[in-house]
């Protein structure tokens, strides 16, 4: 009777043995299928600073992803008021063209967040930043009337251009694990300080001059910063 009891234990062992491997191997077959099946690729449309940027990104690993982005932004005579400079109205008006290229590492340090830190470099094809300073009011001495027209304007343009290494953190994965994911990125690119031109014209001439002196004041703008809102397309 023993004998029967531990023949009927052994079977249902064995029969118990070869459902866990039956079932082992069917997970591990659905794991292998649902890997194959991941998406390694994405493409991605981002906007806000330095402007619009379209991306290619590329799986590398369940942590890693390369991306390569172009960044452009352009805007002409953009007036925003008046300025109170010393005492005096100034209106200014400024033109910004900009063109970047980036090549990046995503690194998710969490598993089970989208967390994410970048590196990589920016080619900066282009950043101008042009200024152009008028008085916008007229001055009376006497019987002497000057009003802006007499003044003249000075001009500051700004330009960067070069590589820069790119360090930066964000949210939101670049190969989405759905079809459609969001994100957010901050940043910023360690650049040399810009080059810097001063000109002016007919009573302001004078101020040209000056243009030692706003180069050391804006010596320290190493640091181009970005911010940008990005969503990804999965495939």
């Amino acid at each position: 009777m023993k004998k029967k009891n531990y023949a009927l234990v052994f079977s249902l062992c064995f029969v118990s043995f070869a459902m866990a491997q039956d079932i082992t191997e069917e997970t591990k077959k659905k794991k292998e299928t649902l890997e194959i099946k991941t998406k390694k690729n994405a493409m991605s449309v981002s906007l806000g600073m330095p402007g619009i940027g379209i991306e290619y990104s590329r799986k590398l690993s369940n942590k890693f992803s390369a991306r390569a982005k172009y960044n452009f932004f352009k805007l002409d005579d953009y007036k925003d008021g008046s300025l109170n400079i010393n005492g005096n109205d100034v209106e200014g008006t400024a033109s910004v063209e900009s063109s970047t290229i980036d090549v990046l590492v995503e690194y998710l340090p969490f598993k089970n967040s989208s967390f994410k830190l970048l590196g990589g470099f920016g080619i900066i094809n282009k950043m101008d930043i042009n200024l152009i300073m008028d008085y916008d009011q007229e001055l009376v001495f006497g019987d002497l009337v000057l009003d802006k027209d007499n003044f003249g304007n000075v001009t500051l343009d700004f330009s960067w251009k070069g590589v820069a290494p790119y360090l930066g953190m964000g949210f939101g994965r670049a190969i989405p694990k759905g079809k459609y994911g969001f994100g957010i990125e901050v940043g910023t690119y360690f650049s040399s300080s810009p080059d810097i031109n001063l000109t002016a014209t007919k009573l302001l001439a004078a101020t040209a001059d000056q243009e030692a002196e706003i180069e050391q004041t804006f010596e320290s703008w190493k640091f181009i910063p970005l911010l940008q809102f990005r969503l990804a397309y999965a495939f």
